[in-house]
């Protein structure tokens, strides 16, 4: 699936109903689509004013990905896109950690189960990143929830230190606690 321009004069419905069809065909013809494809369908029931049906779509996309956490990131930080434009900015702290999290386990399974030994330095840089914090200033500002950055860095922290067997349910607990009761 190529880019696609965004519909003006209020054509979303339209433009998803394409998308769909693009995904259909796609399905009849055998053709392979990437997360990246499946993600252009929410920003696009978003503006139709289908949110639920967006997140039901994210949910899908997460159970269909479950075992890709490359795909799992991008399909996180689509999430935390998708709930800054809901303004919503505090819950789409949990899904930028998430992210980021993801993407250091993808990093881990290409160098330990396939061999690309040559993201290793890549692996360093990112999980040195989150454990300090690295991103977490922009969405925290966003939020207006600043005064949370110490203490999103330590559960990060303590976390990373089970890498790369990170337990992601209590990670988003402890996030979720967090901006609620201190947010």
């Amino acid at each position: 699936m190529g880019d696609f321009d965004w519909p003006t004069g209020g054509k979303f419905e339209e433009a998803v109903e394409k998308i769909k069809e693009a995904y259909k065909e796609a399905q009849e013809k055998n053709l392979t689509l990437t997360v990246k494809d499946y993600l252009k369908l929410p920003p696009y029931l978003q503006k139709a004013g289908k949110n639920d049906e967006a997140w039901a779509w994210f949910n899908d996309l997460i159970r269909t990905f479950a075992s890709d956490p490359m795909s799992l990131s991008q399909i996180y930080e689509k999430m935390g896109l998708f709930r800054e434009r809901e303004k919503t900015p505090k819950d789409a702290i949990k899904y930028g950690v998430l992210s980021n999290m993801y993407w250091c386990l993808g990093l881990h399974e290409l160098i330990t189960q396939y061999g690309h030994t040559d993201r290793r330095p890549e692996l360093k840089e990112r999980k040195e990143n989150i454990t300090d914090g690295y991103g977490l200033w922009q969405l925290l500002e966003k939020a207006g929830c600043l005064h949370l950055e110490e203490d999103l860095k330590k559960i990060i922290k303590k976390h990373m230190k089970e890498f790369p067997n990170i337990r992601m349910p209590d990670l988003v607990r402890e996030i979720d606690k967090l901006v609620s009761e201190k947010g």
